[in-house]
């Protein structure tokens, strides 16, 4: 693929992608007994399809952005958060269309997911290319898909996984991921997540200067851990509340906003007793409206 046009790559990966969705589905994929480190366990022909699938959304958004011509040369180390959420809604959909029920439902849930793909792929390209307030457009729209996502995601974890141990690991893992991609798309904060030794001379220093931000080298790693586990103890709580997956799912994205909004400007310097006053109304107003709806 490294001598096709760019277009012709986006159709190829899309199109990829959307023949595995229909295969996943649509074939009898028989189990291996996997041996892994004395660990032995069985793993369905579907998951690792659905790995396989998961792993070409990613890198073939990471190629594609690669690529670019406008593509800051010193942000490499940075591009694969642009796979982040390519990979998140692969995931998503791969999950939830075996939750269907009739084969005209699933294709059509097919082409719906493959249309979202081939337009985030597009976004996370041209967000390259745009300037001023097209960048500022593209930007939110990416933003807005983030949260999107993470519902998707949210209602596929427990659609698929128990309300258990297992369930509360895989929320916080997707939540400390999708943080990273949610914080890591401010150019302002990419040297949050250097390393600490570097002193501010990162590839991303050139790009964000000599702001708060810089004096945080490293330390955004430790936002979307601790990220990921406050959600991951979040859906534990909220197991013991409502057994909606959409109504669950809502409000852990409700604390993934609030919680990603205060991080952010804490980490640009910028975070204030109103801010945060701000940011924590809004979730409680709208997680009381989520409550009194669900009644």
């Amino acid at each position: 693929m490294g001598v096709m046009p760019r277009h012709n790559k986006l159709a190829a990966v899309v199109a990829l992608i959307a023949i595995g969705f229909i295969a996943s589905f649509g074939l009898a994929w028989p189990a291996r007994d996997v041996e892994l480190y004395g660990l032995s366990f069985t793993l369905s022909g579907r998951m690792l399809l659905g790995l396989v699938l998961v792993g070409l959304a990613w890198t073939g958004t990471d190629m594609m952005i690669r690529q670019h011509p406008e593509t800051p040369p010193k942000q490499l180390s940075f591009l694969a958060m642009h796979g982040i959420l390519p990979a998140a809604l692969t995931a998503a959909a791969w999950t939830l269309l075996a939750q269907l029920d009739s084969i005209e439902i699933k294709i059509t849930g097919v082409t719906v997911a493959s249309g979202l793909l081939a337009l985030l792929i597009i976004s996370e390209y041209y967000v390259f290319y745009f300037i001023g307030r097209w960048r500022v457009v593209v930007q939110f729209f990416l933003r807005l898909m983030a949260y999107l996502v993470a519902t998707l995601l949210y209602i596929a974890i427990r659609l698929s996984l128990s309300a258990g141990l297992t369930a509360t690991v895989a929320i916080a893992a997707v939540s400390a991921i999708l943080g990273m991609k949610l914080l890591g798309d401010d150019r302002r904060l990419l040297q949050c997540f250097s390393a600490p030794h570097l002193g501010g001379r990162g590839p991303a220093t050139k790009m964000a200067g000599r702001g708060p931000a810089t004096k945080m080298a490293g330390r955004g790693w430790l936002f979307v851990l601790g990220l990921g586990a406050l959600l991951g103890a979040t859906c534990w709580l909220f197991n013991l509340w409502t057994a909606s997956p959409l109504l669950h799912s809502l409000m852990l994205v409700v604390f993934l906003y609030v919680l990603i909004g205060i991080a952010r400007h804490f980490l640009l310097g910028t975070l204030t007793q109103r801010v945060a006053f701000e940011y924590l109304l809004v979730g409680v107003v709208v997680l009381l409206l989520l409550l009194s709806y669900a009644r």
